[in-house]
């Protein structure tokens, strides 16, 4: 990667020597400001968001007032300092109770940019069979026909297969949301994952021949057998592993769209389609064979363990970013089949009722888990679920430290059961952009409100490929300057990532720049940032920049897609 970096100064142009290191891209950076002295760092304390939804025998619950709730950060009672209501305007008519009848409860604006809905449908095209991911995509579309009023709240449509991507960017408009689903029909889903709709089952195998049939004489006998692993052990074993390597990829596949929404306002919802996050082991403790090597009760001790981490990995996740997750299983419920999730379809896909890590995961965060087999009963019940809730905020006894901090909130009333996200992670507004830059999907989920121009210049051939000027600006009167010196400067936070053909992040960089005005001209002229890039020809690459005003922590973002 070749770096030459130039510094603006009265006029002149200042160029370092470039250093020179071997990457699959070049990338030139030229800093059009200059860095001078260091703002003093912003103290702020932000308030901490919890929505709770709130349910009486399975309805939601109305007329809970602000004295009714005590929340709790690490075990210690906080002073609710915002407290909403937030429904459906038809619901307070339906049941006849309004709660404008307490003088101390706001009623908040369902539309609101604070409440509104944003939900991103993820299809899990990994873990779906194609006959069911395509019901469950028709019950969503007469669902939007039938109960979605545009504009009431917004929706986004994003596909996993290796990895993330975003189908339909957050809009309210249904004849989009109609031709992304039709999109999503044409890809196959997982040609591993069969329903007898889609092929009949595939006889079991002779489990009872061979090794099994010695292990079978040994529980007659009491002698030990001669060979410890069954066929039937290490088949499973190997389906085994490559569930195990399918959940990672589904679960960094999550992890990006939840951090690609990190930084959006309202309500954050993601509509999780799937059969199975495959984060439960195939294997239960009650299967492990004492005389075997590779499916011993400590490898599948460690099993278990592992994917408990990467379940509580997801869920602090989608906490740091306050996103809630609701789980349509596509599968719904399979008859015959026991506790382990065993059944006569075992060697097809074994294990296919995994739904411990799918309602830790929902439950956690504040979603549901809605595992029956009508998506349409799912989707209303998500919708009940979502529209109505308590939106309560009460400022930390810390800054942002950057730690994990839990959750608890109670109702001084029995009877009533509570969703919410049981914690946070306090992370400041810069980091959480950069973590949402190393998606790909971060442009289509992130809340623009400073404009980002987006150029390229003339490309010329260069070390096998094209290298094409790239110049990223942002209005100076879009950036909050403060007096300094005889002057005035603004800091910003400027992010670049390039992302290949694949969604695959190739190139990521952050740098904090100051932008220095003499008094009275802040607002002319542009903030401008000039690179560089080094692509293959033909290939398609995808350039996202962000600006990050340090002073009002508001966020600009923009992406072009960069082919020659």
């Amino acid at each position: 990667m070749l770096f030459v970096v130039a510094y603006q100064r009265h006029g002149e142009t200042v160029e370092r020597e470039p250093m020179r290191k071997t990457f699959g891209l070049v990338l030139v950076f030229a800093a059009t400001s200059v860095f001078a002295q260091s703002l003093s760092e912003k103290i702020e304390v932000s308030l901490v968001n919890v929505d709770v939804t709130v349910t009486s025998h399975g309805a939601p619950a109305r007329g809970l007032t602000r004295g009714d709730f005590q929340v709790f950060e690490d075990g210690v009672v906080r002073p609710i300092t915002n407290f909403y209501v937030v429904e459906p305007a038809t619901a307070a008519l339906a049941t006849g109770q309004s709660p404008t009848a307490n003088p101390g409860v706001t009623v908040a604006d369902p539309t609101d940019e604070r409440f509104r809905r944003k939900v991103l449908v993820i299809i899990d095209n990994r873990h779906v069979s194609m006959f069911n991911r395509d019901r469950a995509l028709a019950a969503l579309e007469r669902f939007v026909d039938d109960r979605f009023t545009g504009g009431s709240y917004d929706w986004s449509i994003a596909l996993i297969s290796d990895t993330a991507r975003i189908v339909l960017p957050l809009t309210s408009d249904k004849a989009k949301l109609h031709a992304a689903v039709a999109e999503i029909r044409k890809i196959a889903a997982n040609p591993q994952r069969y329903t007898r709709e889609d092929t009949t089952p595939i006889a079991s195998a002779d489990s009872f021949s061979g090794a099994n049939q010695s292990a079978v004489k040994a529980a007659e006998t009491g002698l030990l057998p001669e060979t410890h692993e069954t066929a039937t052990t290490l088949t499973d074993l190997g389906a085994n592993v490559q569930f195990e390597a399918d959940a990672t990829r589904t679960a960094f596949a999550v992890q990006d769209a939840v951090r690609s929404f990190a930084g959006v306002q309202g309500r954050k919802i993601i509509l999780l389609v799937t059969g199975s996050l495959s984060l439960d082991p195939g294997f239960s403790p009650l299967d492990a064979n004492p005389f075997s090597f590779l499916s011993g009760p400590a490898n599948i001790s460690q099993g278990l363990q592992s994917s408990t981490a990467m379940r509580d990995y997801l869920i602090r996740e989608a906490n740091a970013s306050n996103v809630s997750f609701f789980i349509l299983n596509s599968e719904g419920l399979t008859p015959n089949s026991d506790a382990a999730g065993h059944d006569d379809s075992s060697l097809v896909y074994p294990n296919p009722n995994q739904l411990a890590s799918m309602y830790w995961l929902a439950r956690e965060t504040g979603g549901r888990l809605m595992p029956g087999n009508s998506p349409e009963v799912s989707l209303a019940e998500f919708d009940r679920a979502s529209s109505s809730f308590y939106s309560l905020a009460y400022k930390p006894a810390h800054g942002d430290d950057g730690k994990y901090h839990s959750i608890k909130v109670r109702i001084k009333r029995s009877g009533y059961q509570l969703q919410y996200r049981t914690g946070y992670s306090s992370i400041p507004v810069g980091l959480q952009l950069a973590r949402a830059m190393n998606s790909s999907l971060a442009t289509s989920m992130q809340q623009s409100t400073i404009p980002v121009n987006i150029a390229t210049g003339e490309s010329a051939p260069h070390d096998g490929g094209i290298l094409v000027p790239l110049r990223s600006s942002v209005a100076a009167k879009d950036l909050q300057f403060l007096p300094a010196g005889n002057g005035s400067v603004a800091r910003v936070d400027l992010f670049v990532t390039i992302f290949d053909d694949r969604g695959q992040r190739i190139v990521s960089t952050r740098s904090t720049q100051e932008a220095h005005a003499a008094a009275g001209t802040e607002s002319r002229g542009d903030f401008v940032d000039t690179r560089q890039i080094l692509i293959k020809r033909g290939v398609p690459y995808l350039v996202v920049v962000a600006v990050h005003d340090k002073v009002t922590d508001a966020i600009g973002i923009s992406s072009k897609v960069v082919r020659f």
